[in-house]
Formats: structure tokens, sequence, C-alpha cells
């Protein structure tokens, strides 16, 4: 898939950046305990980066992956925990402690759920082009026109639906943009319908000419349809946008 540029983090991201600080904390605190010093020494703060300069490196790099939501930024994080992991087990072998024993388990359970949290996020559509620009052919073999308004219909930009759920969308533009978009209205053309949603630009392709939407639920209306029920609609034909690839 296509490489985003997201310019809203979920908040699961900043979550697991932060974890991820405090992975090293944790790290930290548990050899000064073993090592019965102050884990308040500016000097043993240096001393314990210096031992543990090859968790660092993964850490920092782990975090500027998740930053970036790049595709590989779950791995990382599953690699920079079990590292964490399995230093805190191997000083278990050198001197055991029911404490620290306790603390890592909540530190796995809570890893666990945090991986999982951060999966559910990154699948979202609205992150996820379902394309890539290295395609022989169309990004799905049922095409599902729409277009983005904004200001109020004045520019307009017509493109097709690549990848949908019932909390956003992915559209492929016809064409570049030529200004910055942020708040846009959708409205899709299917079955002789138009079904309008207001929604805000989170992530950009690359190549700008692809953007996800998050999209706000607005109430039914006997005149206008809306992306609620355009997703059931296409559900119940059986659509599916990764069986359409």
């Amino acid at each position: 898939m296509e490489q985003l540029k997201v310019r809203k983090k979920g908040m699961i991201v900043l979550n697991c950046i932060f974890y991820l600080v405090l992975s090293f904390f944790f790290l930290y605190l548990q050899y000064a305990y073993r090592s019965h010093v102050t884990p308040f020494s500016v000097l043993y703060l240096q001393k314990s980066i210096e031992l543990f300069w090859y968790i660092v490196l993964p850490l920092i790099v782990s975090m500027g992956l998740l930053w970036k939501h790049h595709r590989y930024c779950s791995a990382a994080f599953v690699v920079s925990t079990v590292l964490i992991g399995f230093k805190i087990l191997e000083g278990l072998f050198i001197e055991f402690n029911k404490m620290i024993v306790l603390s890592l388990f909540f530190y796995v359970v809570i890893s666990y759920f945090l991986h999982q949290l951060l999966n559910q996020y990154l699948s979202l559509a609205e992150l996820n082009s379902n394309y890539s620009e290295n395609d022989l052919f169309k990004p799905l073999l049922t095409e599902i026109h729409c277009s983005l308004q904004l200001n109020n219909g004045k520019h307009e930009y017509a493109g097709v639906l690549t990848n949908w759920d019932a909390e956003g969308c992915f559209v492929r533009l016809n064409d570049w943009p030529a200004e910055k978009m942020k708040k846009v209205s959708l409205v899709i053309h299917f079955g002789g319908r138009d079904f309008v949603e207001h929604g805000e630009v989170v992530a950009q392709s690359t190549s700008l000419k692809g953007v996800g939407l998050k999209l706000k639920y607005s109430s039914k209306d006997l005149k206008v349809f809306n992306w609620v029920e355009f997703v059931e609609l296409v559900e119940e034909l059986g659509f599916d946008p990764k069986r359409l690839r």
C-alpha cells in the first residue's frame, strides 16, 4: 500500500510513543532496584544509557515510525517491547525478585492490549489507501465515483472510493488538489443516488492524489442520503473494498 502523510495523529499512537518512553524508565528502575542504587542520580542515568544503548536505539526508531504511521510501526512496537521484556527477564535469572516478576507480568499484559488497539487503529479505512501507485490496473474492479467539495461547493475534485468502513474512507482523486484540504464534503454517486457526508482530511498520500477522510455522522434526511445509509447499502450488495482489489 502507498505510504501516507498522517496529519491528525490518533490518541493510541501518542499513547504507544509515551509507553515506549516509560518502558525505558521501567528497565532503568528495575536495574537500579537490583543494583541497590538511587534512580535519581544523573550519573547513574548516563551510565544506564551507555549500558542499554542497544535498547535506546530501537526505541527511538520505533517512536519515529509510530509518529509517521509507517507500515512497519506495529512490528517495531512489538520488537521494542520484546527487547525490554527480554532484558528484564535476563536480570531475573541473575537475581530473582517477586516484585519485578509481578511488574513484568503487567508490562506484558499492557503491551499486548496496546498492540491490539494499535493494529485496530492502523486498519481504519482512512489510513489505508487499498491501492499502490505501482498497480497495473485500476484500484478497484468496481469503481464508486465520488467528489470532494470545499468552501461550500466552490471547489470540487472528482475521484473514486478505494477503501471504506463505518468511520471513514479513502478517496483517490483524478487530479492533484490545488489547495490544502481540511474540512470537506464528500458526495458519492452510487445506484442513481447521491450520498452526502461531511468529514475531515486526516491523511494524504505522498503522491497527493489520495486522501483519507474521517467522517461525521449527520442525521438522516428524507431528501439527502448520508454515509450510514451508503455503508448499509454496499454491505447489502456484498461490496467489500478488499475483495474488489
